[in-house]
């Protein structure tokens, strides 16, 4: 152990690196605050509205989805539309949707493996009433399989679902209490790929063979013209014509 001139030493090498490490916080904490002060906006720039239409598809995520636009919103329901493994295969989706948006529906498009985000989201809102009824689930592929899930999710937490779509999921979904119509575009698999009823289910179903027309595939259910028309008409006739656009508060839907 150093004793006299040593110890000395010692502490003097302490006391400096511990001055050191005190300026430096308070340097950082000094660029922090001048940094907001010359940009007020630095603080906020999180909660600001995101217009999907001018996202890539592909780089949406679950927080852009919670800080949708809604400006352009003209009629009533929240529309969740997913696309399945890889994205890739799910472009009529984004094409559904983006039409929707087009036509003033709150329409939402993004990869399956983020409705649960996106679904914890929608309850919370929907404990200070500040969902737009009817919810719609629309899926593909693997977004076909969540499709039930996330309906149900929803729908176990207090929040009913109207309308399901999917197309051609790839494995047997299951719907519940709190679902209203199911409708099921698929190709039927060895393994069971429609949608089926479990107790408490009071709605209707209708899973829809397709394979009477054989240019329809996996790959390009979701796109089928006829398909989209009769979604969009299900839609249409399950929401309304708002009287003025709706303005999301992104402070207030988030709990801010």
């Amino acid at each position: 152990m150093p004793t006299g001139k040593g110890m000395e030493n010692n502490c003097l090498s302490m006391a400096r690196i511990g001055a050191l490490l005190v300026s430096a916080t308070l340097m950082t904490a000094c660029v922090s605050d001048t940094e907001t002060a010359l940009n007020p906006s630095t603080e906020k720039q999180s909660l600001q509205a995101v217009t999907l239409d001018q996202m890539p598809a592909d780089s949406v995520r679950a927080t852009d989805i919670m800080r949708r636009s809604k400006t352009a919103v003209r009629r009533t329901g929240e529309i969740y539309l997913m696309r399945g493994l890889a994205n890739v295969f799910s472009r009529g989706i984004d094409q559904m949707a983006k039409d929707l948006r087009a036509r003033g529906y709150d329409a939402a498009n993004f990869s399956y493996a983020q409705w649960q985000e996106i679904a914890d989201d929608v309850v919370a809102r929907s404990k200070k009433k500040r969902v737009s009824y009817p919810v719609i689930i629309v899926g593909h592929s693997l977004g076909g399989n969540e499709s039930s899930k996330f309906a149900n999710y929803l729908a176990e937490r207090g929040v009913p679902v109207s309308l399901i779509v999917a197309f051609d999921p790839v494995e047997t979904g299951y719907v519940g209490p709190g679902i209203g119509k199911v409708i099921n575009y698929y190709l039927p698999k060895s393994a069971d790929n429609r949608i089926l009823s479990k107790d408490g289910f009071k709605g209707e179903i209708s899973n829809v063979d397709v394979t009477v027309d054989p240019d329809i595939t996996h790959t390009n259910v979701d796109k089928n013209p006829e398909f989209q028309a009769a979604t969009l008409k299900s839609i249409q006739n399950l929401t309304k014509k708002l009287r003025k656009p709706v303005v999301r508060d992104q402070d207030e839907d988030r709990g801010r």
